[in-house]
């Protein structure tokens, strides 16, 4: 590591932080989990937090970029600062889950506003960070930078599918999965391939209303999602949640893949050009959508 920045998050891999790393001059440092289990969580959190502390340590960086959540991350970054160096710069990068979810109760605006500088990914998701405390002056729009496509990509196989959409999903309660099932029988000849966890669903959606022509293929490596990423016809992002800007749109954008996605006011603002918007919850729009854009 030669640089004086870095970018922390606590996760495999993160494209948005990845994407804009030769453009802010940090390093990449993701540090991942040993333990999958919840019970075990805890002892997650504190191997993760001396190995950041070691990092902070070693490298003694001019700024720190960290990913939140977890909001804690920051707790560690400030007790750095405060008894070690004082002049770094803490930027603060929120992901929507700081807002709304899980993470919301374990909010703080007083904390969050010792940052230097704090990012969030959209306007909508701004004027909710504000009005719950956050320091307007601090707060700043920084959306996520296209991914970068290779020019000189090749792929390692042949495309399996003769029409074949590509749905990566995190396997949320606001990703829509039946309904996508749904779409799925109306259009039997397409086949729509899911990537992401698909073990976090199983208590979230019926898998056994899944048709012949939908595969969920789990998590991929880098190497082979960008392949599956480029041979797909289309990439489909659906989301129930208003403020959701959809990262897998960014990589579409970087990778020049058209797309169907969900039409919240916010989607439609983002990806105004090239794109076929569909009604979420609706199969028949999904279904419609993924048509057209494979015809």
């Amino acid at each position: 590591m030669k640089k004086k920045n870095i970018y922390v998050a606590w996760v495999k891999f993160q494209r948005r932080a990845v994407s804009m790393e030769s453009f802010f001059d940090y390093d990449c440092i993701h540090i991942t989990s040993l333990f999958k289990h919840k019970y075990f969580r805890i002892f997650d959190y504190v191997i993760k937090s001396i190995k950041t502390l070691g990092y902070l340590f070693k490298y003694k960086p001019n700024v720190v970029w960290i990913q939140l959540t977890p909001t804690f991350l920051l707790n560690i970054l400030l007790l750095y600062k405060r008894f070690f160096n004082n002049n770094v710069v803490i930027v603060s990068d929120c992901h929507n889950g700081v807002f709304v979810g899980k993470w919301k109760k374990y909010f703080s605006s007083d904390l969050l506003n010792k940052s230097n500088i704090i990012l969030v990914h959209n306007t909508v998701i701004r004027d909710i960070a504000i009005n719950m405390g956050l320091d307007p002056s601090k707060t700043i729009i920084l959306g996520d930078k296209p991914a970068e496509k290779s020019i000189n990509f090749i792929p390692l196989q042949q495309k399996e599918y003769a029409k074949q959409v590509l749905m990566p999903c995190g396997f949320s309660k606001d990703e829509p999965l039946e309904v996508v099932f749904e779409a799925a029988k109306l259009i039997p000849d397409i086949t729509i391939l899911i990537s992401g966890p698909k073990e976090r669903g199983v208590s979230l959606f019926d898998y056994s209303k899944k048709p012949e022509n939908v595969h969920l293929i789990g998590y991929l490596s880098l190497q082979d999602f960008e392949t599956i990423f480029l041979q797909s016809d289309l990439i489909l992002g659906l989301t129930t949640y208003d403020h959701i800007q959809l990262s897998v749109a960014n990589e579409a954008v970087g990778m020049e893949q058209p797309m169907v996605l969900s039409n919240t006011t916010l989607l439609c603002e983002m990806f105004n050009k090239g794109v076929i918007h569909v009604e979420t919850l609706n199969a028949d729009s999904i279904a419609s959508g993924t048509t057209k854009k494979n015809s």
